[in-house]
Order: C-alpha cells, then sequence, then structure tokens
C-alpha cells in the first residue's frame, strides 16, 4: 500500500514541520541473512566476485531476489573475515517508491536486529527484541553478529505466557545451534540477555526469561543523551539507525556491523569533478583561441 503510506508520512511531515529530505531509512529484519564468512587471503580486484560467488552457495535464496552486502573485518594472516547481509529486493523496492513518493531521498539504509546491536556496549551479548507479531534474536560475540533470527509469532493475539514460551524455546535453540558450532568458545550463564520492545515494560516476563535461561537479563538503552525528559524505549531502532551517522559512531557500540546496506542503484550519484570543471575550462579555452584567431587574421 505505498500510495496510502507515502500519504500518511507526507502528512506526519507537513504536520510536524519537518523539512529535510535526506533520511536514514530501515527494514525489518524478516527474510532479511546475515553470515559471517571466512575467504583465503585474496587480491582486491578479486573480492567482490569471490564474494558472490561464496553468497551463491551458503544462501537459501537465489541471489537475483536479493541485494547483498558485505564489509571485511580484521581477520589473521592468510584469512579474510567478511559480513554478509542479504536483503529481499522486492521488500527494498516497495519501500525506496513508497519514500520517493513523499520526495524523500534515502543516504543510508540498515535493518532493525544489526540497528540494536549498535546499543549494546559490550562484544559479546545476546539481545531479544520483541514487537506485537514477531520478535528478533541477536547473537553477537567479539562484536560480530552471528545467528540472527527474526521469527513471526503464529497469532498477534497469544497471550503472553504462550509468547514467552515461544522466545524461550526459540532462543535456547539459537544459543545451543551457536554453541554447537563453536565448541572451542561457547556461549555461557555468564552472557547477557539485552531485551527491548514489549518485553521490556514486563519486569515479570524478563525474570521469567532470566530464571529459564540462567542468563542476567537486562533493558537495552540509549546510547543517546536527551536534554529533556524522553522516554527512548520505543525508539531505540530509530536510535540505532541514527548511530550509523559517521558524526555519532564515536558513542555506538563495538559491532562491527556498520556497513551501510542502501543499494547502490539507489545511493546519490556522486559529483563527477570532470565535468563540473569540463565547461569552463571549454569556456576559458574558447575565450582564449578567438582574440588570438582574430589577431593572427588581422595580421
Amino acid at each position: 500500500k505505498e500510495t496510502e503510506v507515502a500519504s500518511q508520512l507526507g502528512r506526519l511531515l507537513k504536520e510536524q514541520k519537518i523539512r529535510a529530505k535526506k533520511v536514514i531509512v530501515g527494514l525489518s529484519g524478516l527474510h532479511c541473512l546475515t553470515r559471517p564468512v571466512i575467504l583465503p587471503q585474496l587480491p582486491k580486484a578479486m573480492l567482490a566476485e569471490a564474494v558472490t560467488r561464496e553468497a551463491k552457495r551458503l544462501l537459501p535464496v537465489p541471489p537475483e531476489q536479493l541485494y547483498i552486502s558485505w564489509q571485511a573485518l580484521p581477520a589473521p594472516k592468510g584469512k579474510m573475515h567478511i559480513f554478509l547481509v542479504a536483503i529481499p529486493r522486492r521488500s527494498v523496492d516497495a519501500l525506496l517508491k513508497m519514500l520517493n513518493q513523499v520526495k524523500l531521498t534515502p543516504y543510508i539504509m540498515g535493518i532493525k536486529p544489526l540497528s540494536l546491536t549498535r546499543l549494546v556496549k559490550e562484544a559479546t551479548a545476546i539481545i531479544v527484541d520483541v514487537q506485537p507479531t514477531e520478535f528478533d534474536i541477536v547473537i553477537m560475540v567479539d562484536g560480530i553478529p552471528q545467528p540472527i533470527r527474526t521469527v513471526p509469532f503464529p497469532n498477534e493475539k497469544l497471550s503472553w505466557e504462550k509468547k514467552l514460551s515461544i522466545i524461550v524455546s526459540d532462543l535456547d535453540k539459537t544459543i545451543n545451534f551457536y554453541n554447537s558450532k563453536s565448541s572451542d568458545a561457547p556461549l555461557n550463564s555468564s552472557v547477557p540477555i539485552y531485551v527491548s520492545g514489549e518485553i521490556a515494560d514486563r519486569p515479570k516476563l524478563c525474570q521469567s526469561l532470566s530464571d529459564k535461561l540462567g542468563n542476567p537479563v537486562l533493558h537495552l538503552v540509549s546510547a543517546l543523551q536527551s536534554n529533556r525528559p524522553f522516554d527512548s524505549s520505543r525508539y531505540l531502532v530509530n536510535i540505532g539507525l541514527a548511530l550509523q551517522e559517521p558524526s555519532l559512531g564515536k558513542v555506538a557500540g563495538p559491532t562491527v556491523a556498520k556497513a551501510n546496506l542502501l543499494p547502490d542503484n539507489y545511493r546519490p550519484k556522486p559529483i563527477s569533478w570532470v565535468k563540473v570543471v569540463a565547461l569552463p575550462t571549454a569556456i576559458a579555452i574558447v575565450g582564449l583561441v578567438i582574440p588570438l584567431a582574430m589577431l593572427i587574421s588581422d595580421t
């Protein structure tokens, strides 16, 4: 419903007198895929092709249906660590088409689970964000997001008791899956679980989550300071997206997931200084050549 959403968004911007046109935009983590990848040391010219080939091998969806982004991470000599993110083209195209109707220009894009990792100060932690229709699980180890899962609830009207049972079950499976792949450094009960969203407003549920899993449960909080009273708990994803702005990067947590996921074909085209300089240069040359030609003709 792009036209309907664009109309509502345009009305909001007008009512709030927001005149800015450049925006940072975020997507749900639903149907998005992330993978840490290890490659042998490669020349820079071969890296993009190697990452594309590895993405085709690892991802369960054809690459033609995805926008794929990646960033290189520090790695031991002889190896390359790559953090790969794939987002569905259909979702991105619909969102950006809607923003175009409101004449907004996105220049940075992120996904919700990775945005939340910027609010965590520890390099190793677990994040659980619960919304009415879905919940996110992120395991971050040494600053690298590992398994990331966005799980829809089977029914939005489920009781909180049933929702908690689903969350605990999926979280336990995700931790066990990670530990089975990383038996040399498994997650233990001292690793904190940071919660946000609707579950953060329910202390008894948070305590129950801690009791069932044995890990301390803490509230995810904003990394930005406000000069006036402001309940930031409802806007943590927005704040995490804002921390992708380079000027705010110094207050973000130690996560390495900092890549701009906006596809290349949607990014503002860089200014071509060749074209900028070409016209004045041509005018200057013509201005010199014509008088010189006339002088020669007169002579």
